[in-house]
Formats: structure tokens, C-alpha cells, sequence
């Protein structure tokens, strides 16, 4: 028997059996016997293309469900709607592409369409429904603005289930990119950074609206996974994309480090500032990233006491302890292009085998007036036994030009009266891509 006899007769026995009951639920709400689950239309291809009549079907004609792309945006061609159904737990997406075009179907519309005569099939590996008289008025709209909540996946997951997830919604978390320069755009194609062989792209059309807009270093991602294949139809060796449809879908974006960054604070010899308040210099270092402000805080070099980040070099900020006022670590300069996150290393100064240190507490604030006014980032870091090196992160969005400063508080701020040493190293701020 030849692969088309066999697709045949498979065929016909699927028909028997999931279409032996003629009421079908279906995501926009109610039961109606025209109405067909999304799941059993897709599990009826397995190859060869199929026709869809709705005698084959005991008269049921329709699919129902929430339409996922955005026609608005430009991701999305204008004749094609990718709709999610869910049916008894299964959630299966569909691409419906029509002879004709409309922008009268949006994001979060429930449909119903109309699918006698029509074909199930493959086109450069995507799965698609389609037909030579297939158009826009064979959908009808039940209601709008219906949220569909992405299914949260890791990479490995996506790619090694891709057909599962193939055209419904997906959300990726704290995804970068293989090779990606500093303001690479969207449009094209960009690979997710793996350490497997789980080799997923996310796609951008040119008419996109955000094409031209920079990819983010780190961000999650809400799209629609698709198949592309552009010399068969088949799918088992197409690439797996992911589509996003507006700039919603991005969040949580990280930019690339400011150039220079992270501040190390090496290659200034501690002689520089030794002394907690040094008026000749004005308390002001000049380091690798610019002028920083050493207030009540001094250079650190104490291989057994100062802990700096081993990785890149012999140096830190030591902050002063049991003082009444704060000490400052400061920017004497502003970065142009906002922040979209700050790392900062930091530690308790001291000896811990035999001489373990006072706690401490310190804040991170920002200035978009060149130092005139500061405002507190995040909650106060409490330093209770960061004994060796640790980064802490505070994920920002601030626009325009902006400096940083760590405040250590004194004994009238900190919440128990205690006031030791603190050590600051590697102090990264990463751009905001907006």
C-alpha cells in the first residue's frame, strides 16, 4: 500500500472517530453541533493535504476560538488570522489564510470560521487552513478583547514539543541572543543563546512596526511559535521561529552594558584616596568610567580583609564604619541613554575567621539633575553576612540621562543602630533600549 493509499485510510478512520458525536465544546463559550474541536482538525494531518467537507464531518463546518496575531502591528500577513482554541485541556493554534484581505479582525477576537471546502495543509512548514474560495466572510466575530495567557516554556521545552506548541501563544523568560551586536534591530532573524542544541529564532517581518527597534540583551518574550521552511513543505527539517506581534510582548528588556562598564575600580593606585575625607581632591577619583566621589570611603586593597571580585582584579571601595552621617560612592558624570537594570558587587569588609563585622545597610539611588536631587532605587541591602563577593541587581526604566550613587547609611538611618564596614567592586549599569 503507497503513502497516499495509507493517509487515505488512516483518514477515514480518524473521521469515524472523532467526529462520531456531533456537539463540540468550544473556547469562545457554548456548544454547537457545527462546531468542530481545533485539536481533531489538526491531528488530521499527517502528510498529504486534506479536504475538509462537512459531509465528511456529520455537518459540522465551523472552527472556534481567539484570534493570537495582530494584523496592527505588521508581523502578521493581512490575510491570514492565527487562532487558539482550547478543548478539554488542549490548547491547539491553527493558521487560517485567506484568498483576500482584512484588517477587521483583531487581537482577542473570538471567531468562528467557516471551514467546509476548504484544505488542511503545509505550506513551507507552517499548517495552515486555505482554499480557492476561501475569504474573510466566512468569519464571524462572537466578541472582543478576550485575554489569552501565554503558556510559559523554557527553550529546551519549546523546541524539543515544537509541534504542540506550533501557533499558540508562548512566553520565553530571560532570553538573549547568539552574536547579536548593540543595536541590532528586530527585523530578520536573531537565535535564542542556548547551551543545547535547542536552535529557536525569533522572526521579524520588515513591516513590523518595531522592526527597526533595537533587540533587547535580556528580556521575556510572548509570540507564536511557527514552522519555516523555504524549499519544502514539510516540517520535520524546517527552522522553528518565534513571532512576536507588538511591543508588548517584550518586557522585563535589558540594553547592552554602558561602554566602559562595569566599573572595576582598578588602575588607580589606592594611594589616590587613602584617607576617608580628602578636601584637596574633593573627595573625587577619576576611574576608567569617569569621576566617581569618594565620601568617607577610601580605596581597598587588603587582599584578607577587602573583598573584591578575584575574577578581574585587586581592588575595591572600602565604606567607612560607626559614623553618624552617610558615606557616598558616587558618579560625578551622567550616562545618556537611561538604565534598564544596575549590578552591583558587594560585601562585608573584614577578616571572618577570626574577626567577624558589624552589619551594615546601604541604598542605590539615581540623579537626572546632575546630582541636585536623588531618589532611593529598590529596597535597603542589608549587610548581615555577605562574607564573600555577591551581586545584587535592581532591574530599573528609567529614560534619559541619569548617574547613580551607593549611600551607606550612618547610625541615625540604619534600622538597628549598627554601622560596619562595607566593600562596593564591579558596578554595572546596562542601557535602557527604548
Amino acid at each position: 500500500m503507497n503513502n497516499r493509499f495509507l493517509n487515505i485510510f488512516l483518514l477515514a478512520l480518524m473521521l469515524v472517530t472523532l467526529f462520531s458525536c456531533r456537539k463540540n465544546e468550544y473556547e469562545s463559550g457554548g456548544v454547537l453541533s457545527t462546531v468542530m474541536p481545533m485539536a481533531n482538525i489538526k491531528a488530521l494531518h499527517i502528510g498529504d493535504d486534506v479536504p475538509l467537507k462537512k459531509e465528511d464531518f456529520k455537518g459540522a463546518f465551523e472552527l472556534a476560538g481567539i484570534v493570537i496575531s495582530d494584523v496592527d502591528n505588521g508581523n502578521f500577513a493581512k490575510n491570514e488570522l492565527v487562532v487558539q482554541n482550547t478543548f478539554r485541556g488542549t490548547v491547539t493554534g491553527l493558521i487560517f489564510s485567506f484568498n483576500d484581505e482584512s484588517t477587521n479582525f483583531k487581537l482577542g477576537d473570538s471567531v468562528k470560521i467557516n471551514i467546509d471546502n476548504t484544505v488542511l495543509t503545509r505550506k513551507n512548514g507552517a499548517l495552515k487552513i486555505t482554499g480557492t474560495d476561501f475569504k474573510f466572510d466566512r468569519v464571524t466575530k462572537v466578541s472582543s478583547s478576550n485575554v489569552v495567557t501565554p503558556h510559559k516554556v523554557d527553550l529546551i521545552s519549546l523546541y524539543s514539543n515544537f509541534y504542540t506548541y506550533e501557533s499558540t501563544l508562548v512566553q520565553l523568560s530571560g532570553m538573549s541572543f547568539e552574536g547579536i551586536t548593540n543595536g541590532q534591530p528586530y527585523k530578520g532573524e536573531a537565535q535564542f543563546a542556548t547551551e543545547s542544541a535547542s536552535r529557536v529564532y525569533l522572526y521579524t517581518m520588515n513591516t513590523a512596526s518595531f522592526a527597526d527597534k533595537s533587540l533587547p540583551l535580556v528580556a521575556d518574550f510572548v509570540g507564536i511559535p511557527t514552522y519555516f521552511n523555504p524549499d519544502a513543505d514539510y516540517y520535520n527539517r524546517a527552522k522553528m521561529l518565534l513571532k512576536i506581534r507588538n511591543s508588548e510582548d517584550v518586557f522585563n528588556e535589558t540594553g547592552a552594558p554602558y561602554f566602559g562598564f562595569p566599573e572595576t575600580f582598578e588602575g588607580v593606585s589606592s594611594s589616590v584616596k587613602s584617607q576617608y575625607i580628602m578636601p584637596e581632591i574633593d573627595d573625587v577619583v577619576e576611574f576608567s568610567t569617569g569621576p566617581w566621589r569618594l565620601y568617607q570611603a577610601v580605596i581597598g586593597d587588603e587582599p584578607r580583609y577587602d573583598r573584591f571580585n578575584p575574577l578581574n582584579g585587586v581592588q575595591c571601595i572600602r565604606l567607612r564604619e560607626k559614623i553618624n552621617q552617610s558615606a557616598y560612592l558616587e558618579m560625578k558624570f551622567d550616562l545618556p541613554n537611561g538604565a534598564s537594570k544596575v549590578e552591583v558587587v558587594h560585601a562585608i569588609y573584614g577578616l571572618y575567621t577570626t574577626d567577624p563585622k558589624v552589619a551594615s545597610a546601604w541604598d542605590l539611588e539615581y540623579s537626572q539633575d546632575e546630582g541636585a536631587t536623588w531618589t532611593k532605587i529598590g529596597e535597603t541591602v542589608m549587610e548581615t553576612n555577605t562574607k564573600n563577593p555577591a551581586v545584587v541587581t535592581f532591574n530599573v526604566n528609567i529614560h534619559g540621562k541619569v548617574r547613580f550613587r551607593i549611600r551607606k547609611l550612618g547610625y541615625d538611618d540604619y534600622p538597628n543602630g549598627q554601622n560596619g564596614m562595607l566593600n562596593i567592586d564591579d558596578f554595572n549599569v546596562y542601557q535602557n533600549v527604548d
